[in-house]
């Protein structure tokens, strides 16, 4: 009954629409948006160099003689329509809303990026909070250095940097983007050195007009591993009404999704000999570096069911001076659950151990670490934004942000289920839980943003881009140690976390244009940070005891023990400098340096925890991390290539190399007992150097197939790491930096053979990584502590059924790949069907209405 609640659930919105009244025959095409004599005199490119096109970003006017051919060339933005600037020195690959719903099985906002070149995001289920970003240069757990912006509001959550620290990806519904846009590298002086991996954009637009969208999707996962077999359903609905009123504007959305992800951990022990057989179950194969194992449960099955409320308004102060408002509350509600394969002589499943230790056949093994949880969140995020954009001489951009974890905590079973002897003749109970509280935590920021573009000539053309940044980062972490799970009232507190760190900033950058087929950019971004207020407190009660005959597990106290940490300061200043030159109107050449610095998170330094599942050790010590980063990058652009075979012919070959010191690594190792232990620490030096080919094709043989996608190739090696004093850490030198894959292919093809009708198959590879500094973990391909190959394969179909109804269907990993990471199974076959509703704006057909105002981004009346 469960399961078919939340099939219906995830499509109930469709019976709902269906019993409206239907208004498409008295539905009009919108007019073409226009904004010709509003929006600044804005300079073109080099006369016949084209400017713009599809996946590139751009603020030019295709300029007149040759570039016109240019079909593809995508039109200049209108005003408040793009998150990153213009002019950005570095490789950018960008998707629109109509390529995303075209080719991908869209459920969350981080699927929109799920074909980007380089980019894997380590969604593990839908709705996966910890979703974090890995890029050609960054690995599967190294979430701060990604910056990911919903509009100008940061979703990075740099609190930390691990998996637990991932973009709050559900601030924004799938039915908001308008457009996406990747930036690799930290090579512009408008971002700080956490863009070291990439700058992720989602950018969302406001209403012209009056317009509804809805969207209910449902999917279906079958899931089969170590003798477990589930059936996984998942549903999100989500509504997004705006209008204009004048100079006002509004949109006012609410998403629900309701997934049931698979099981996340299969605890696993170490064969060792031993007598008697009272136990029986388990299966046997090997771990990553080979050796003979039983696992002997399936752990964290997580049910997770979130809400997302959000209402933006606008208003138009001038025709090309807008303020803006926002705010999103996001609500959380997840349960994991766990099954046994251990059972007793009388088929009692068997979760933990009194002794740590079973006789299982010919051998001694160790079950533990399958305990169940529960967890609660809600987090509010507000900003407030003040922006001009006219594409003239002058314009600036001033935002404030704020994110608030009003509640957020996680509560585990200790140690579940009845508690068996050696033996197999003695049970008792542990009935305590650990209560983890972020509730209180919460980061600020600040930027202001101006960019002068100079009215005339001095030894060519200038751009000159300034600013200021301002953030704060503060850590609240409670944990206690409960009476019995799941309840709330605790008997004693196990770990307090508190700390702060905050970044401020000043930024210059130019672009120069001495000639028309050279271009010129030069910058620099001056930091100041500290980290301050750091605290760690251990107290509550010591390990539990069980004296004989007592059948529930005795809860001493022990005193409290409480570390202040010093205050830490760095600055750092980061110059940035690009070249482009056009070879011809098709091939251009750009070579990018930058240096970039990225500081410790107040979690790195401070927060110290323990869980039956997991253990985190803080560094205090940790220095910033500092890259000297280089991309060399040709790119060709063909209209109607190989004799008007391939309408548009737009490939891209970048060559990089950063070079890292300091490297701040999290090493995570998988205990006998199933929990995962994570530090950090520096390293003295990383190299890594690969090169990426991608490629844009349009009307490829036939008109409406396409292609894009990216092939990269990446060697990561540790350089030295002798500051240690570790003989073993000496000798990682040469080795391959972990969880960053060799190879990686990101593609999707489509076929559109009319506008109502669009067909997509696309392909995902990465190469399996090392895990380990020691590179040891050679048995990549199965569960545990592992980053494994990934080959996947994924096709959608999508249909207008009447002019305001979209219905599609798809299928992720087709060939149901079994792949892991860190040490989690990701999905394996799913299904998805999904029914759109548009009404209005560039989704749908609608009545233009002339609502006056100051008009300037309004359709044309």
């Amino acid at each position: 009954m469960i399961r078919r609640s939340r099939l219906l659930g995830g499509s109930s919105f469709a019976v709902i629409s269906l019993l409206a009244p239907s208004v498409a025959d008295a539905q009009q095409a919108l007019p073409t948006i226009s904004v010709g004599g509003v929006r600044g005199p804005v300079r073109p490119g080099p006369v016949g160099r084209p400017v713009g096109g599809q996946g590139r970003v751009t603020t030019a006017a295709p300029a007149p003689g040759p570039a016109l051919a240019d079909r593809y060339a995508e039109p200049t933005p209108a005003p408040f329509s793009r998150t990153l600037p213009a002019n950005i020195p570095a490789v950018v690959e960008s998707r629109t809303r109509k390529e995303i719903q075209k080719t991908t099985n869209i459920m969350t906002s981080s699927d929109a990026f799920r074909y980007m070149p380089s980019i894997l995001i380590r969604e593990r289920y839908i709705g996966d909070r910890n979703a974090i970003v890995s890029t050609r240069t960054t690995g599967t757990i190294q979430s701060a250095l990604v910056l990911v912006y919903a509009d100008n509001v940061l979703l990075s959550n740099l609190l930390g940097n691990s998996f637990n620290f991932a973009p709050r990806w559900g601030m924004v519904s799938p039915a908001e983007i308008s457009r996406v846009d990747v930036m690799y590298g930290p090579f512009s002086a408008l971002y700080p050195g956490n863009s070291i991996g990439a700058v992720l954009t989602m950018t969302t637009r406001m209403p012209d007009d009056f317009e509804v969208h809805a969207m209910g999707t449902v999917a279906v996962q079958p899931f089969s591993l170590y003798g477990r077999k589930e059936l996984n359903l998942g549903g999100v609905t989500n509504i997004l009404v705006g209008d204009r009123i004048n100079d006002f504007r509004y949109w006012v959305g609410y998403e629900h999704l309701d997934n049931q992800g698979q099981a996340q951990t299969f605890p696993g022990t170490f064969l060792t000999p031993g007598t008697g057989s009272a136990f029986s179950g388990g299966f046997q194969d090997f771990d990553q570096q080979g050796r003979p194992r039983i696992i002997t449960a399936a752990a964290g099955a997580d049910y997770v069911q979130t809400d997302l409320a959000k209402v933006k308004v606008s208003y138009d102060i001038l025709p090309l001076l807008r303020a803006k408002y926002q705010v999103g509350f996001w609500t959380l509600n997840n349960t994991t659950t766990v099954e046994s394969f251990i059972n007793d002589k009388n088929g009692m499943p068997i979760y933990n151990t009194q002794s740590g230790r079973v006789q299982l056949g010919p051998y001694s093994v160790t079950p533990g670490g399958v305990n169940p949880g529960h967890g609660a969140a809600n987090h509010l995020m507000q900003a407030l934004e003040l922006r001009q954009d006219t594409g003239g001489v002058f314009d600036f951009d001033l935002s404030a942000t704020s994110f608030n974890f009003l509640r957020d905590f996680t509560n585990n079973a200790q140690s579940y289920g009845p508690r068996v002897n050696n033996a197999g003749t003695a049970y008792n109970v542990d009935p305590r839980g650990l209560n983890t509280n972020n509730g209180g935590t919460f980061w600020r920021t600040g930027d202001a943003r101006f960019i002068w573009r100079v009215p005339y000539d001095i030894l060519g053309k200038h751009e000159v881009s300034f600013g200021a940044h301002g953030d704060l980062y503060s850590l609240a972490t409670k944990q206690t140690s409960t009476v019995s799970w799941p309840n709330n009232y605790y008997m004693g507190i196990q770990a307090l976390n508190f700390g702060k760190t905050e970044t401020k900033a000043l930024y210059v950058q130019e672009v120069w244009r001495p000639l028309p087929d050279w271009k010129f950019t030069a910058g620099g971004r001056g930091e100041w940070w500290r980290a301050f207020g750091g605290m760690n407190g251990t107290g509550g009660f010591a390990n539990a005891s069980n004296p004989a005959g007592q059948a529930i597990v005795g809860l001493p106290f022990r005193a409290a023990n409480i570390t202040y940490f010093p205050d830490s300061y760095k600055g750092a200043f980061s110059p940035k400098a690009a070249l482009e030159y056009f070879f011809t109107p098709e091939l251009s050449l750009r070579g990018s340096i930058a240096r970039a610095y990225r500081f410790p998170t107040v979690n790195e330094l401070f927060q110290s925890l323990s869980s039956p599942s997991s253990v985190i050790i803080n560094n205090p010590n940790l220095q910033p991390e500092i890259c000297t980063c280089y991309d060399l990058t040709g790119e060709y652009r063909k209209i109607d290539a190989f004799g008007g075979a391939i309408g548009l012919f737009n490939p891209r070959i970048s060559l990089f190399l950063d070079d890292r010191w300091n490297a701040i690594a999290n090493q995570t190792t998988l205990s006998i007992f199933g929990t995962q232990v994570s530090q950090n620490a520096n390293l003295d030096k990383v190299r890594f150097r690969g090169i990426e080919a991608a490629a844009h094709m349009k009307d490829i043989l036939v008109p409406g197939l396409d292609f894009e996608g990216g092939l990269t190739f990446t060697d990561a090696k540790i350089q030295t790491n002798l500051s240690s004093g570790n003989l073993n850490s000496i000798l990682f030198a040469g080795n391959q930096f972990p969880r960053v894959p060799r190879i990686r292919f990101r593609g999707v093809a489509s076929y559109s053979p009319n506008p109502d009708m669009s067909f997509a198959l696309g392909a995902r590879y990465s190469s399996p990584a090392f895990v380990t500094f020691a590179n040891t973990d050679f048995n990549h391909n199965n569960y545990g502590s592992v980053d494994s190959e990934i080959l996947v394969f994924d096709m959608k179909a999508r249909y207008r059924l009447e002019p305001n109804w979209w219905l599609s269907v798809g299928v992720n990993n087709i060939g149901r790949w079994k792949a892991y990471v860190n040490p989690n199974p990701y999905p394996q076959r799913t299904f998805f069907i999904a029914l759109n509703y548009d009404f209005g704006g560039p989704d749908g057909s609608g009545v233009t209405i002339d609502r006056g105002g100051s008009g300037g981004t309004s359709a044309v009346r």
